[in-house]
C-alpha cells in the first residue's frame, strides 16, 4: 500500500514568510545605506569628486583681486565656477587630467601653455562665428573640446562637462572686466 506523501504546503508557507520579511525591512535598508553614503561622500571621504568646490591654486587671489571677479559674489556659484576654470586653464594636468596624455617631447601641459586668460576673452566674445580653414561654425565650447583633444593630446570632453563649462564663464567673466562686446578683437578694429 502506498502512503501518501507528506503536504509540502507548510515548507512553502516557511520560504514565503521568510521573503515576506525580508521584503518589509528592504526598502528601509536600501534607504538607510543611500543616507549613509552621501553622507560619507560629502562629509567623510576626502574626495575631491564628491566635493562641488576646487581648492585655491597659486595665484587665484591676485587673479581674484585684477578681475574683480567678487563683483559675481565672493562665493557664490559663478565665483566658484570661474575658479575652477581658473585652476583647469593653468593647471590643467591636476584639474582634468582625464583630458590630458603626456606624450614624448610635448611640453604644453596646460591651456596657460598656449592660451592666456584675455586669450580666452577674446575667443569668447568672437565666438559662435564660421572658422573658415574649416568652413564650419565652432562655438567656444567647441574649440575648447578641440584644444583638449589635439593641443594637449587628450580625450574630447562632452560640451556639458565642468571642464568646458567652467572654462567658458572665466573666459566670460575676464571678457566682462575688460570691456570687451561680441566681435571685440585685440587690435581694436
Amino acid at each position: 500500500m502506498d502512503q501518501p506523501s507528506p503536504p509540502t504546503e507548510p515548507r512553502e508557507s516557511r520560504a514565503t514568510a521568510v521573503r515576506n520579511r525580508l521584503l518589509r525591512y528592504k526598502a528601509p535598508v536600501l534607504v538607510a545605506l543611500m543616507a549613509a553614503f552621501v553622507l560619507w561622500a560629502h562629509v567623510g571621504s576626502g574626495v575631491p569628486v564628491f566635493r562641488s568646490d576646487s581648492p585655491a591654486e597659486p595665484g587665484w587671489e591676485r587673479f581674484r583681486a585684477d578681475y574683480d571677479i567678487d563683483h559675481f559674489g565672493g562665493d557664490g556659484q559663478f565665483a566658484r565656477a570661474v575658479r575652477n576654470g581658473y585652476n583647469l586653464v593653468h593647471y590643467t594636468e591636476r584639474h582634468a587630467p582625464r583630458f590630458t596624455r603626456a606624450a614624448v617631447g610635448t611640453a604644453v601641459t596646460s591651456c596657460a601653455g598656449c592660451h592666456s586668460v584675455e586669450d580666452l576673452a577674446y575667443s569668447f566674445v568672437n565666438s559662435d562665428r564660421v572658422d573658415p580653414k574649416l568652413g564650419v561654425r565652432m562655438s567656444f565650447e567647441d574649440r575648447v573640446r578641440w584644444c583638449y583633444a589635439n593641443s594637449l593630446n587628450g580625450f574630447v570632453p562632452t560640451i556639458y562637462d565642468p571642464a568646458v563649462r567652467d572654462i567658458r564663464l572665466l573666459a566670460r567673466a575676464v571678457a566682462r572686466h575688460l570691456g570687451l562686446g561680441e566681435g571685440a578683437r585685440r587690435d581694436g578694429a
